[in-house]
């Protein structure tokens, strides 16, 4: 019976999963939709095939919310736009920096270029919420 009770609690710690909201603000509403991405590693970090997760919400309100549903234990970083003209992609000027609102997890406000997955990681091993304001330039 015991062993049983061992087996289970083992168990549960190394399948744990968790839900993890992302609130985004600053949305302008009626345009288009919110994209979310979600990475676990530094490696393609910001390349969209490296995301391990994405959601998408109609932006109907200046506020919107994605949960990320059944995450193992682990560090995880967040990437937002509002795809305000629905071409599925975030629109750039000619050097690249982005004309929708875009976003990361821990609010990070790049300066020059884009962060790294360290710079806006966040460790996963409960329930987790999290807020981005959108930046819009």
């Amino acid at each position: 019976m015991i062993s049983l009770i061992i087996l289970v609690t083992v168990n549960s710690a190394l399948f744990a999963q968790h839900n993890f909201s992302v609130e985004v603000s600053g949305v302008e509403p009626g345009k288009g939709s919110v994209f979310f991405g979600l990475y676990d590693k530094d490696k393609g970090f910001l390349d969209n095939e490296s995301q391990i997760a994405i959601g998408k919400v109609k932006a109907t309100e200046n506020k919107v919310v994605y949960t990320f549903k059944n995450l193992p234990d682990g560090d995880y970083a967040i990437a937002v736009y509002q795809d305000l003209n629905n071409n599925g992609k975030c629109d750039r000027n000619m050097i690249g920096y982005p004309t929708e609102g875009f976003g990361f997890s821990k609010n990070y406000k790049p300066k020059l270029s884009a962060p790294n997955f360290d710079e806006v990681k966040i460790a996963i091993n409960q329930y987790a919420k999290t807020s981005i304001a959108l930046i819009v330039k």
